[in-house]
């Protein structure tokens, strides 16, 4: 056997163990599980070796992991195999073989250290290998305190919502995570006390994260006059929506700031979107699944200008399952030629089922936005629209993209 070990790495790096010959590879893979299923272990972690992963138990975690050699050996942070600096990888994934294995293991109640078969050591923060194994980012992303609070129209009223003054937010990192807690949890956050011009809007909504430019520029003003082919620019009342589901990535945070209205109308809607599809899945789990699932276009026309993007109306976290986006604006949708014939009629009722849902009044939340108050909306949970108005009304905002919005909530240690 001590022969066996001793060439075991060599071969084993020159050619698969299913190449060898009958006879040697019986003696090998007797020899290795005969070897491996091994223990060592501390007073509160346990690990054993088994053919082609190992299997870590530790009291303080509510389940074992199972990390195969392959994943250990690709996941090793020493300087050799990562670069600290740059946080990126430096180990060529072709040079790990497939049958990977450990010569040697030891384990203590901070870290586990492997001798590899290749000839490699490695040493692993036994609590970084559960953050950043499959079983344990599991159980962080099902147990997150950041779970959705739902709210209708009434429940709107009584939601701790923040509200922080413009001082507070610029100059404290109370005032940052207030809001950036009141998007996760219930999608909508307000700054007070802005100074009504476009210059200190712009101002609050970079404290949140960087602008997001699109086909309307970063910051953009807005009143009744066209320059865009867009009914935002008209003095109509518009239905609950989200915007750009005619984009790859449609923005992550929609911010508002009324800078003068001088006539009547013009009041703000919010849709919890989370919370109407949750209500649709609960009276039809069918409609549910299959806007999930549905592909469909969105566009957006104008001279010079053609965008299109199909994805699915609502989208699951890859992960937990749970709804992670709503993508609903039945003014941009496109042409219905994503979907098979005989699905078409299907899908225009599952389409009128949602937007029955989102149009109840008892979940629409209606307020009037006035000069100096700045609204943060999550673009893919709640929906927005608003109602006519009369006189003059001008309006400044920008998108800022979800990527540098979760940015901020993950140096804050928020999500």
């Amino acid at each position: 056997m001590l022969l066996v070990r001793n060439l075991l790495p060599v071969y084993l790096n020159k050619q698969s163990i299913f190449s060898m010959p009958c006879n040697l590879k019986k003696l090998v893979t007797h020899n290795i599980k005969t070897y491996l299923n091994r223990n060592c272990s501390t007073k509160t972690i346990k690990v054993k070796l088994n053919m082609y992963d190992a299997e870590i138990k530790n009291l303080f975690w509510p389940s074992a992991l199972r990390c195969s050699y392959m994943w250990l050996r690709d996941h090793c942070r020493c300087l050799k195999c990562y670069n600290v600096s740059t946080n990126q990888r430096k180990l060529d994934l072709l040079s790990i073989v497939s049958e990977i294995h450990p010569i040697n293991c030891t384990v203590d109640d901070e870290s586990l250290k492997i001798s590899w078969s290749d000839g490699h050591f490695s040493s692993y923060n036994v609590d970084w290998l559960w953050n950043n194994n499959y079983q344990g980012h599991f159980h962080h992303v099902r147990q997150s305190t950041k779970t959705p609070v739902l709210w209708d129209g009434v429940e709107a009223g009584k939601i701790d919502v923040a509200h922080v003054t413009m001082e507070t937010f610029m100059n404290s990192d109370v005032g940052l995570c207030s809001i950036v807690d009141s998007i996760l949890k219930f999608g909508v956050a307000f700054v007070t006390n802005v100074c009504p011009t476009l210059k200190a809007t712009e101002t609050v909504a970079v404290r949140l994260a960087e602008i997001q430019c699109t086909l309307f520029g970063n910051m953009w003003e807005f009143s009744d006059e066209m320059v865009h082919s867009d009914t935002a620019y008209s003095k109509q009342a518009l239905d609950a929506h989200t915007d750009g589901t005619y984009l790859t990535e449609p923005p992550g945070q929609q911010v508002f700031h009324c800078l003068h209205h001088d006539g009547t109308g013009g009041q703000t809607l919010l849709v919890d979107g989370f919370r109407a599809a949750t209500e649709l899945k609960s009276c039809h789990p069918e409609v549910y699944d299959r806007l999930c699932k549905t592909y469909l276009e969105a566009q957006y026309i104008e001279d010079g200008k053609h965008y299109a993007a199909t994805y699915t109306v609502l989208r699951c976290h890859p992960v937990s399952g749970s709804l992670e986006q709503v993508r609903f604006n039945l003014y941009d949708r496109a042409p219905m030629y994503t979907v098979p014939e005989g699905e078409v009629q299907q899908t225009y009722s599952d389409l009128q089922d949602l937007a029955r849902v989102i149009r109840h009044p008892g979940g629409e939340w209606w307020f009037k936005l006035e000069p100096g108050t700045v609204v943060f909306i999550d673009n893919w949970r709640v929906l927005h629209g608003r109602a006519s108005y009369t006189g003059t009304r001008r309006m400044a905002g920008c998108y800022l993209s979800r990527d540098n919005f979760l940015s901020t909530a993950r140096q804050l240690q928020l999500v």
